[in-house]
């Protein structure tokens, strides 16, 4: 490689990852993710915007999705500048390795802040290799210039720690970016005995399809039983379902069990334990022309014993506004809520119709009968029990997690693994030696100021001149 292709190569190097353009980027990545939140409240008066904000709306960017691109053009070039910031911050860390055993004659040893000198006998040198060597240091000799120089060290592997710090900033920016990619949640809700199979149009509530990995999984989830604990005197203590679970090709995966704390892993997606439960109410509401108008009404679990289980729905386009209160004895079907048998022994609803502020009772409404009112047939068709849960992908979430991890091995190595390194040199003078020896730690210097002292202390009892 010539000199200038090699200069060329070295400068864009420092180029693509100097710290100039990581901070130009990480201001612009702020402001396009601002400028993303202030665009998607959509109640900006455009006329009293500022000057730059109405421009980059006039080019087209007039909506978060719009600015999409963008941010993920400058995430990219971001992972692009700390990848070579990170090649380049090996080199130096390297470097710094290599210098930390690179042999030192006794005048280099006395420039160092941390020396000593003091006169030993004629074998100081295999001495105080044995010394080192038993303080836990890993030893190095060599003879050169007249004298035995030895250099000794531990705990190099801290000088990585700023190095893992800086990947962690890098690794989660993946992780942020892999996840707006593959961001996809759904929620749905099953009654005992209903399966549910994973495609993006059988959800009740849906993201939009992500970018990567969008794909429905089809794997099938079968509802077998809701399993709800409570504290006393009868707040719920624990949601639980017990899925059997099926993968796409019908396969049977075994039944889960699904708790708050405690989602189902299946087909790269997780699902969580929801927290809605209770009952569906199918209803049938009939006018005089035969016009059969479908709808339904939820009822929660109560949180304590007694409480009333009330919604309030809409019969179609009529305007007519129904509180329905449900009474039933199939709530004592689900563990948990027994003590409801005693006052609640008939599946009925009681009937209020609302108008405005007044309230007109209508009567009970029993499982399989009809009510009559305003020329409309109400029938109560069924009563289901329901549990809900979501499902979701996010392949950046374990990234994240992982850059939380490298943070963490940072922070040990910076911080409880700190380098020290250790020189000497033995020049023979006559029937005895001159002994220089000198360290130096990468953190708490004062601490290890006073640690080298003492270390000599106790090196001039084993190596010096009796």
């Amino acid at each position: 490689m010539s000199a200038d292709r090699k200069r060329f190569r070295d400068r864009l190097f420092a180029l693509l990852g100097g710290l100039r353009l990581s901070f130009a980027l990480l201001v612009l990545l702020g402001g396009l993710a601002a400028l993303r939140a202030i665009i998607g409240q959509k109640t900006l008066a455009m006329e009293t915007a500022p000057r730059l904000l109405r421009k980059i709306v006039a080019l087209g960017f007039d909506s978060p999705d719009s600015l999409g691109i963008p941010l993920a053009a400058i995430l990219l070039l971001f992972i692009l500048n700390l990848g070579f910031s990170s090649v380049a911050m090996a080199r130096r860390v390297r470097a710094r390795q290599a210098a930390f055993v690179t042999m030192k004659d006794a005048g280099s040893i006395r420039s160092l802040a941390n020396h000593a000198e003091f006169l030993a006998s004629a074998d100081a040198g295999r001495r105080l290799a044995a010394f080192l060597k038993e303080s836990g240091l890993r030893v190095r000799e060599e003879k050169a210039g007249g004298e035995l120089r030895v250099s000794a060290g531990r705990r190099g592997a801290g000088l990585w720690g700023p190095f893992f710090f800086h990947q962690t900033l890098m690794i989660i920016i993946i992780g942020a970016a892999l996840s707006m990619l593959t961001r996809y949640a759904g929620y749905a809700e099953l009654s005992p005995g209903e399966t549910f199979v994973e495609k993006h149009g059988n959800y009740l509530r849906v993201t939009d399809r992500p970018a990567l990995f969008g794909g429905d999984r089809n794997f099938k989830l079968r509802l077998d039983r809701i399993d709800l604990t409570f504290w006393k005197p009868g707040a719920v203590k624990q949601r639980a379902n017990v899925f059997s679970a099926f993968d796409g090709n019908g396969t049977f995966l075994g039944q889960r069990r699904t708790e708050i704390n405690k989602p189902l892993h299946i087909a790269g997606t997780t699902v969580y334990q929801g927290t809605h439960q209770g009952f569906f109410a199918e209803l049938e509401a009939r006018d005089g022309t035969g016009t059969t108008i479908d709808g339904k009404a939820r009822f929660f679990i109560p949180r304590q014993p007694g409480e009333r289980m009330t919604d309030v729905v809409t019969v179609g386009d009529t305007g007519i506004r129904l509180e329905l209160e449900l009474f039933t004895e199939q709530v004592v079907r689900i563990s948990g809520l027994e003590s409801l048998g005693s006052t609640h022994m008939a599946t009925l609803l009681k009937v209020t119709q609302q108008e405005g502020e007044k309230r007109r009772s209508l009567g009970v409404l029993f499982k399989g009968g009809t009510l009559t009112m305003d020329g409309i047939t109400l029938r109560f068709v069924e009563l289901k029990p329901y549990s809900s849960f979501v499902v979701s992908r996010d392949y950046g979430v374990p990234v994240i997690f992982a850059g939380c991890l490298v943070l963490l091995i940072g922070l040990l190595l910076t911080y409880f693994w700190v380098p020290e390194t250790w020189w000497a040199s033995v020049r023979s003078d006559g029937d005895g030696c001159t002994v220089a020896v000198g360290a130096t730690a990468e953190r708490y210097r004062e601490t290890f100021r006073e640690r080298f002292a003492e270390t000599v202390k106790r090196l001039e009892e084993e190596v010096g001149a009796k």
